[in-house]
């Protein structure tokens, strides 16, 4: 059993030999054989909403809802490598694009923001009538889910 409490859980794709834990302003990662927390990571100013890895479990997303940080795994020290901050749409939830790998897909009201990470840019994109509260992608298909609070799921290529 890993000790402290946790609103948000996701083991690391492939290995899953890392489980992340958002609970308040923070995200642990847990080695789930040692038990060991292995990174603690901290910048967020509010709760964390959302934690995503990325295809490869090599990078890590986590959302609030003033802003997203990315953490590679390969910098222990907790530093995120990159962030954005929201432009008064409040963030939900992420997801890494499935089709392009460098960007995060952040869902807030009515829009979702295409964020990407090594150009700096971000594309919003009208999407529903209400909160976007779920995000799914799927490598296979290239596709994107959005969920709403309208009673909508769309579908995104």
């Amino acid at each position: 059993m890993l000790q402290g409490g946790a609103s948000k859980v996701r083991f690391q794709p492939g290995s899953g030999q890392f489980l992340a834990a958002g609970a308040d302003n923070v995200v642990n990662v847990f080695d789930v054989e040692s038990h060991i927390c292995e990174s603690f990571l901290k910048g967020h100013g509010k709760d964390v909403r959302s934690i995503c890895w990325n295809w490869d479990g090599k990078v890590l997303a986590s959302v609030s809802e003033d802003c997203v940080r990315v953490w590679p795994m390969t910098a222990k020290r907790g530093e995120s490598s990159h962030k954005l901050r929201s432009n008064g749409n409040k963030f939900q939830s992420c997801v890494f694009h499935p089709a392009h790998t460098h960007v995060l897909v952040v869902s807030g009201y009515q829009s979702i923001e295409l964020w990407d990470i090594v150009a700096d840019r971000v594309v919003t994109v009208a999407a529903h009538d209400g909160l976007i509260a779920g995000l799914a992608q799927s490598r296979v298909t290239g596709m994107i889910a959005t969920g709403s609070h309208d009673k909508c799921v769309k579908l995104w290529k």
